[in-house]
C-alpha cells in the first residue's frame, strides 16, 4: 500500500507540475489552424501526424489540409489524466 501511495503521489504532483505549465502558456494555446486548399470533404486520404514544427504539431485531419495545434494544448488532456489517477491513489491508501 506504501508503492501505491508514493506512485499516486508522484502521479499526482507530475500532473499538476504539466497542468500549471500549461496554464502558464495558456495565450500560445489560442493560435492555430489550417490550410485550406479547396478539395471537396472526403476526398481526401484520411488522417495523419506530419511532425512537429515551431512548438506546433502538425496534422492532416483529411488528408489534405494541413493543420497545427500548439503543443501546450496537446500537454492538457495529459496533465489531467495523471491528476485524477494521482488523486484516486493518493485517496484509496489514505482511506485504509
Amino acid at each position: 500500500m506504501q508503492r501505491v501511495a508514493l506512485l499516486g503521489g508522484g502521479l499526482l504532483i507530475v500532473g499538476l507540475s504539466i497542468v500549471l505549465a500549461q496554464l502558464v502558456t495558456f495565450p500560445a494555446m489560442l493560435f492555430g489552424g489550417c490550410t485550406d486548399v479547396g478539395v471537396p470533404d472526403g476526398e481526401g486520404q484520411g488522417i495523419g501526424v506530419l511532425g512537429v514544427a515551431d512548438g506546433n504539431l502538425l496534422y492532416t485531419p483529411d488528408g489534405v489540409n494541413e493543420c497545427s495545434i500548439p503543443l501546450p494544448a496537446v500537454g492538457i488532456p495529459a496533465g489531467l489524466i495523471a491528476v485524477g489517477i494521482g488523486s484516486i491513489l493518493s485517496q484509496r491508501v489514505t482511506r485504509n
